[in-house]
């Protein structure tokens, strides 16, 4: 269970040598919040004012063990990673509100679709469908089990919140795209389909397809993780080509079952890469480099917080 700590410090500095005696250093990093440097005379208590207020400022942080301090991947506070989950969730839930069925419902006519997306007019395969879903919940399933045998059932908790931050994210965007677009699903546009299906309010989901964002995004966000444990290390690009082969399996899949148009599938493809990108990026490490000098001795330490 992710836990909240109290706001305090640690570092550990490993001495590279020049020459000089090794050492391991521990060192106290429990300075005030950083602020702009004062100008020269300002008054001290304006300074120490302004500590303060930079201190109460401070965000919280999430990090549930900080005994290794290059792991977790991924940095989480309370102030910013719980809300962006509450409101992703609430846009995604948005798909349930649609109580409408498809314009054209039940039989669309398949004349009004663009050359490409009419080669796969009309399909329908319950089977491809299910075998989508398996593909959805094997990866997300995978992903979880690399990282808790990567880090430990803690830190991949940690870092599981970013990668699920990821695919709501992008499940958001593509709700959004669902609602906005009302765009019937491939089944309408023929009579394979149960007719209680093409009179659903489902039926009208087409654009983009949330299985394939889902999927990608945990693919990209997974791969964001383990590049930044291991940066020398080409086990992020194999853990990358296996989610991309899945989540690729998935987005085909889901153009197989009839349930999005292929334009569907590249559009929920791309939203999920570009997800599961950027929410990582903008999380940042638990550690920073700092420099470590004292006496003869030279090198780096490694700071985090917790």
């Amino acid at each position: 269970m992710i836990a909240i700590f109290r706001k305090c410090t640690f570092a550990a500095a490993a001495t590279i040598l020049f020459g000089f005696p090794s050492a391991l250093r521990a060192q106290d990093t429990g300075s005030p919040a950083p602020i702009a440097p004062p100008q020269p005379g300002a008054p001290p208590a304006k300074v120490e004012q302004a500590k303060e207020q930079a201190k109460l400022a401070q965000m919280t942080p999430l990090v549930p063990s900080p005994t290794e301090p290059t792991r977790p991947a991924f940095q989480l506070y309370a102030e910013a990673d719980l809300p962006i989950l509450g409101v992703g969730l609430v846009f995604v839930s948005a798909r349930l509100t649609r109580v409408e069925k498809a314009f054209c419902a039940p039989l669309c006519d398949p004349s009004d679709l663009n050359a490409l997306d009419r080669s796969t007019a009309g399909w329908w395969s319950p089977a491809w469908s299910t075998a989508t879903d398996i593909g959805l919940y094997s990866i997300a399933g995978g992903a979880f089990a690399t990282l808790v045998a990567d880090e430990g059932l803690l830190d991949a908790l940690n870092d599981a919140v970013v990668i699920t931050e990821s695919a709501t994210a992008g499940m958001a965007v593509s709700s959004l795209l669902t609602l906005a677009t009302n765009r019937p699903r491939p089944f309408l546009y023929g009579e394979k389909a149960p007719l209680s299906d093409r009179n659903s309010p489902n039926g009208s989901f087409s654009y983009s397809s949330s299985h394939a964002t889902v999927s990608f995004a945990i693919a990209t966000s997974t791969f964001m993780a383990l590049r930044r444990l291991h940066p020398r290390s080409p086990a992020a690009f194999w853990a990358l080509g296996v989610g991309g082969s899945i989540a690729t399996f998935v987005a085909v899949g889901r153009v197989m079952a009839g349930m999005h148009f292929i334009s569907d599938a590249v559009g929920g493809a791309v939203v999920g890469s570009s997800m599961g990108v950027l929410v990582p990026s903008l999380h940042g490490s638990p550690v920073k480099i700092v420099p470590v000098v004292a006496g003869d001795e030279r090198g780096i330490g490694i700071a985090g917080r917790f």
